[in-house]
């Protein structure tokens, strides 16, 4: 009873620090999580390579940077049909202007 009234009251030690989920990111959860479940009760040896892969990958893409970093990479190398889907509120990338 004691541990739940102390559990309320935990916060973020910064505004920037990411939720997470299962330890992980949500871009890395939502890209890990579901391949797992196929691995393992679909076929490991067509989806286990293929989450290996896509781990290696995303670690490779992140490099110590935040989840915004992959939307922006996304957002700015992804044709706008893609894009929309995730994004519908912000302008086509090749009408927008980089402000710095």
């Amino acid at each position: 009873m004691l541990m739940d009234k102390r559990d309320r009251y935990t916060f973020a030690a910064t505004f920037s620090e990411q939720k997470r989920f299962v330890g992980l990111p949500p871009d890395e959860f939502c890209l890990y999580v579901p391949l797992a479940m196929l691995a393992i009760f679909l076929n490991l040896w067509i989806f286990g390579p293929m989450l290996l892969a896509v781990v290696v990958g995303i670690r490779h893409l992140k490099k110590g940077r935040g989840s915004q970093y992959l939307l922006n990479l996304a957002y700015w190398c992804l044709p706008t049909s893609v894009m929309r889907f995730f994004i519908s509120i912000l302008p086509d990338s090749y009408k927008r202007h980089w402000v710095a």
